[in-house]
């Protein structure tokens, strides 16, 4: 996808966001980074691992190139749970929880919550089963 293209999404995306969740449009759009999925795994886990794609504060968005972002809603829905994080980080909403751990579970929870909601609306079978999860850090 070209960057025209691909920021006139995000921009559909930050909208579908707000409608899911309420959350205010920001007053800017993260940078978005389509590279080779061994770039995002090697920058944010060091080696192989499950993620595909991973939102930096201050840097942007990082998503597998590999994603048909043009027609798939299960590849959208991936580009919008990074930018629920945008849009949680704008505003600020988990910052209070003192613990990082914490913070980064209700936060993912949320992400991956909207996204669900997302692909329902899309009519996509995709689902994350977010329920089974117990978070695994230690501050």
């Amino acid at each position: 996808m070209d960057s025209l293209s691909i920021t006139a999404l995000a921009f559909q995306l930050l909208a579908s966001i707000h409608d899911l969740s309420g959350y205010p449009s920001p007053k800017f759009l993260p940078e978005i980074h389509q590279v080779p999925l061994a770039e995002i795994q090697q920058r944010f886990c060091k080696g192989p691992c499950r993620v595909q794609a991973y939102y930096q504060p201050g840097e942007g968005v990082y998503i597998d190139q590999a994603f048909d972002l043009a027609s798939s809603e299960y590849a959208r829905s991936i580009l919008l749970h990074e930018l629920v994080h945008h849009v949680q980080r704008v505003s600020g909403k988990f910052q209070a929880i003192p613990s990082e751990c914490d913070r980064w579970y209700a936060a993912e929870r949320e992400a991956y919550d909207i996204q669900n909601q997302y692909l329902e609306e899309m009519h996509d079978g995709h689902r994350i089963n977010v329920n089974a999860w117990r978070a695994r850090c230690d501050d």
